[in-house]
Formats: C-alpha cells, structure tokens, sequence
C-alpha cells in the first residue's frame, strides 16, 4: 500500500469540493480524456506517458509545466491506497482508494470542474480530526506539486487510518 499527499490548490478547487464529488482528482481539465494513456502506466512506459503528457500540456497550456509527472502518479494509485489531501501545508482529510486508476479514470465534466481528471468516484473523504487521527502529518513546507510520495511519516498515518471507524 501506498500513501500519497494530494495538493488542492484553492485558486481551482477545495477539499470540500473533492470531499463532496467523492473523488481523487487533478486539474488540467484542457488536457482532455487520457484514457487511451493507462496502457502506458500500466506497463511502466514513463518515458513515453510524460512525453506524450508533456505535448498535450504544451498544446492546451503552452507550456510542459508538470502535469505529465502529477498525472504520472495519479495514475499510479492502486485501491487500498491512502491520500492525505493537503490544501497548502494544511492537512484536511484522509481517503482510501477504492480502485485501482486504470480501472476508475473518469475525466469529469472538463467545463465545470478545474480538478476534472478523476479516479476512484465513490471514495469517502474524512476530515483529518485530531481526536481520532492525532496530530496530522507534516506536510513539506513549500507543499507539494499535485501528488507526492508520504514517505516521512507513512507508519504514523496508516496507524491513524487504522483507527478511523467509517
């Protein structure tokens, strides 16, 4: 099992939002749907998705910037995976992936929702409650680009996780 940081910038979205829709997600809504990619993550073809990634960012955005690389660990979520969404340094909430990203990618509603680019709908977002959680983990201190490894303090929240009844 992984744990991952999900970063929700505020200029695009909320927790609440991602909480209330009840899915992981990223932005890049002009990326369009990159369902045709999975293949490529699900054989371990980094190169060739980041690259591929990188051109649709420099057509849409006209830039690379790195979504290829945020998609590119999206992607990688498989169910039973933690994601501790963090708004700046702020840890707000805990999910639990429910399926693997190849099996639930959904790029929803593009013109609607800046964070479009989904997995795992149905997921159940908790808010990180110390009572039950204790104190949340340290985010890094410049917060992270989209998704990142939890690495630091992976132990620590697994055994919170484990303490959350839902």
């Amino acid at each position: 099992m992984n744990i991952w940081w999900l970063a929700i910038d505020r200029d695009y979205t909320s927790y609440e939002e991602l909480k209330y829709r009840k899915v992981v997600a990223q932005g890049w809504p002009k990326l369009g749907d990159l369902s045709l990619l999975l293949p490529l993550v699900t054989n371990n073809y980094k190169n060739e998705f980041l690259g591929t990634v990188n051109a649709l960012n420099k057509l849409a955005y006209g830039e690379e910037g790195h979504a290829s690389k945020v998609m590119w660990s999206l992607f990688s979520m498989k169910k039973g995976d933690l994601v501790v969404g963090i708004e700046g340094t702020t840890v707000r909430g805990i999910c639990q992936v429910n399926l693997d990203a190849n099996e639930s990618y959904q790029l929803q509603s593009p013109n609607e929702f800046n964070y479009a680019q989904t997995i795992s709908s149905g997921v159940k977002w908790v808010d990180w409650n110390e009572s039950i959680f204790g104190t949340p983990p340290t985010a890094p201190a410049k917060s992270v680009q989209g998704v990142a490894g939890l690495n630091k303090e992976y132990n620590r929240v697994l055994e919170a996780w484990e303490r959350c009844t839902i």
